[in-house]
């Protein structure tokens, strides 16, 4: 059997076959590691582990529990004063009073051509009916 030649410190190259202490630490946690998890194992875990840090940064930083607290607060006192606003306008839609008045003229008008149409056409209808009776009979 060949016996190896042991060496005397770190003058020369490095040899191959040497390990480095990082690579056969990596390679000892990986033997105490189990098999591969799978994607979604691996996925849940990763969710996992954002969502504590994230709750571990905020609880370390109350100054940010207080600027959520605060936007939220202002949030409701617009929407308060939004709808208090809207309580408060015209019942006409934010029009001026001409505009009612300019519609009801309007509408009045369209229903006095139309009443004036519906009679015309019956006129119409009428006669033609008188001519269809002279026609047969005559």
């Amino acid at each position: 059997m060949a016996t190896r030649k042991k060496s005397r410190g770190k003058s020369g190259a490095k040899k191959s076959g040497k390990r480095s202490g990082t690579k056969a630490r990596a390679k000892k946690a990986a033997a105490k590691r189990p098999a591969k998890r799978s994607a979604v194992k691996r996925l849940r875990l990763r969710r996992v582990l954002r969502k504590s840090a994230a709750k571990k940064k905020a609880a370390k930083r109350p100054a940010a529990k207080k600027a959520v607290v605060k936007r939220i607060a202002a949030k409701k006192v617009a929407a308060k004063r939004a709808a208090s606003a809207s309580s408060n306008a015209p019942s006409n839609g934010g029009e001026n009073p001409g505009a009612l008045s300019r519609v009801t003229r309007v509408a009045k008008e369209l229903a006095q051509q139309t009443t004036t149409a519906v009679s015309e056409g019956v006129e119409k209808v009428k006669e033609m009916g008188g001519s269809l009776v002279e026609r047969v009979t005559g």
